[in-house]
């Protein structure tokens, strides 16, 4: 009697590793200028060129003030439906606009004016750690904004008095 043919060997997928995750962020409004009123839009997307998926749990965001003295928001992290990325694919992880309520407040609105660049950095948090995206930057202005709530003025900054910005305009010239 001839002896039964072993089944095949069980084969196991190497997990991905953070080399094998590349991510992307996009936006409508990259280098355009927003009113402190209007939606900041952003797309982010994950890759995964592993043989096995990946489990994302949210995306990472920093804002950072670049010129106009703006105070930057804190950095935050969207949490998302927790998402399987499969092998060898692509998928989008975030597609929204990044804060309620406008991009930008002032703490007085009737002293607060001017533009900001502002430049939002965004990486994608994975089971297995972050991912960078990318950044985008673009220009908000403070004309005609609403008042910071308490519990919103550090989430999207505001902009500086602008008796401060005189002052200090006054004081460069001597």
């Amino acid at each position: 009697m001839p002896s039964p043919t072993p089944p095949p060997p069980t084969t196991t997928l190497a997990p991905a590793t953070l080399a094998d995750l590349s991510a992307s962020v996009t936006s409508p409004d990259q280098y355009h200028e927003l009113a402190c009123r209007d939606d900041v839009h952003a797309r982010v997307s994950l890759s995964n060129h592993a043989a096995s998926a990946v489990l994302v749990t949210g995306v990472h965001m920093a804002s950072n003030s670049l010129a106009g003295g703006c105070i930057s928001g804190d950095d935050f992290t969207y949490r998302i439906v927790p998402q399987l990325v499969g092998a060898d694919s692509t998928s989008v992880i975030m597609d929204r606009s990044l804060y309620d309520g406008g991009s930008g407040c002032c703490t007085n609105p009737r002293k607060c004016g001017g533009k900001c660049d502002i430049e939002n950095v965004f990486a994608v948090v994975t089971e297995i750690g972050s991912v960078p995206a990318g950044r985008f930057v673009y220009t908000l202005s403070f004309d005609g904004c609403q008042a910071c709530q308490p519990s919103s003025s550090s989430q999207r900054g505001g902009c500086p008095p602008i008796a401060h910005e005189e002052a200090a305009a006054s004081m460069s010239s001597r």
